[in-house]
């Protein structure tokens, strides 16, 4: 019965310290991780994709946007954008938005 207990013992110490060791191991790029830097690049991003465009973006509305790049850290940023409204048809047109028709 000691037997067993001292070698349940030794794998649970390999296994914790396999486990260790193959976290140190992961290369990380020389660059801390830090606490916080998702949430906080979230909340960058919003900040820089929706400025210029504060309050006055309607709910249950779909629209049509055209994206810039954004800033340093930033991937992509609003540049302009266009509430579909019933029936109209929008196309690309250029670099912007085209429409054509509408209510009768």
């Amino acid at each position: 019965m000691a037997t067993r207990i001292r070698l349940g013992i030794v794998v649970i110490a390999v296994g914790a310290a396999a486990f260790a060791g193959g976290r140190a191991s992961v290369d990380n790029q020389g660059k801390p991780v830090r606490r916080g830097s998702y949430a906080a690049g979230v909340r960058a991003g919003l900040e820089a994709a929706f400025s210029g465009f504060d309050g006055g973006w309607a709910f249950d509305t779909p629209y049509v946007v055209t994206l810039r790049r954004g800033g340093p850290g930033i991937t992509y940023a609003f540049e302009r954008r266009w509430p579909l409204l019933p029936g109209f048809e929008y196309r690309a047109c250029g670099r912007g938005v085209c429409r054509r028709g509408g209510p009768h």
